[in-house]
């Protein structure tokens, strides 16, 4: 009995020892959730559709104020079809993503709140008539996909884009 003493003992302090949770294997391969950080939007993006005859293009960059300045805009061809002045700003304690098309809204800007940061950016203005929400997913380094959906005209409409990384012209891979 003397000699099982140990061995019962060493067994009662690993049971009543705390143990890591198990993790469930079915969600063992999920990260944790992080903040998308919006300086993952700066540089130059495009969503090339209809083979080509269609592109779909944003620019980010950080202005001296610290506000994110995009600017986006639509090829047909080589016309310049829709043009919108974009900016992810500060303000009243909130982060607000503003949208600016001068033949909508009397060209007034229109603030959308940011709402979720968590692996994707969520942007929501339920007053607006469209869209109501915009919603930017990474996906890795050099891609986003861009839902932008809401409720036109009775309608649930929903576009989405998927922009990748503009390679700067002139550079070379050697």
């Amino acid at each position: 009995m003397y000699r099982a003493f140990p061995t019962l003992l060493l067994l009662g302090i690993i049971s009543c020892s705390p143990q890591e949770p198990k993790q469930d294997p079915a969600t063992a391969h999920l990260a944790e959730p992080t903040t998308v950080d919006l300086d993952g939007l700066m540089g130059e993006w495009a969503d090339v559709q209809d083979s080509g005859r269609t592109v779909f293009n944003e620019h980010w960059h950080r202005a001296p104020d610290g506000t994110l300045v995009g600017l986006g805009c639509v090829l047909s061809g080589r016309d310049t079809v829709f043009i919108e002045h974009l900016g992810i700003l500060h303000q009243d304690g909130k982060i607000q993503y503003a949208a600016t098309i001068d033949a909508q809204n009397s060209g007034e800007v229109v603030l959308f709140e940011l709402v979720h940061r968590t692996d994707s950016l969520v942007f929501t203005n339920p007053d607006h008539d469209y869209p109501q929400r915009i919603v930017y997913v990474p996906n890795g380094p050099d891609a986003w996909n861009v839902f932008v959906s809401g409720t036109a005209k009775g309608m649930r409409t929903m576009d989405h884009y998927q922009f990748k990384r503009k390679v700067a012209s002139g550079s070379s891979g050697s």
